[in-house]
């Protein structure tokens, strides 16, 4: 079975995001992430759209990485507009 929560846990550490930041860009509780996270609530396509906003990445990739994990990630962060971001430490 695929660990969702622990896929976008591994997006928000990848972003360099705390639970607190992540929640306030997507327009919700620190909890809410924390329960994301702990797959005891669901996605829906609302906070995915934000997230991949945020993170500015193409909603196909976090959709990917949410499946894949972190593994589906590039090495060098490349924006929607295909600009180059430096990748979060």
């Amino acid at each position: 079975m695929i660990d969702f929560g622990s896929n976008f846990r591994k997006l928000r550490e990848w972003a360099g995001l705390s639970q607190e930041a992540l929640g306030v860009s997507l327009n919700v509780s620190a909890s809410v992430v924390n329960r994301i996270e702990n797959n005891k609530r669901k996605l829906d396509i609302e906070i995915l759209q934000k997230l991949a906003v945020t993170l500015q990445l193409d909603i196909s990739l976090v959709v990917a990485v949410l499946f894949k994990g972190k593994s589906a990630l590039p090495k060098q962060r490349v924006s929607k507009k295909g600009n180059s971001l430096p990748a979060p430490v």
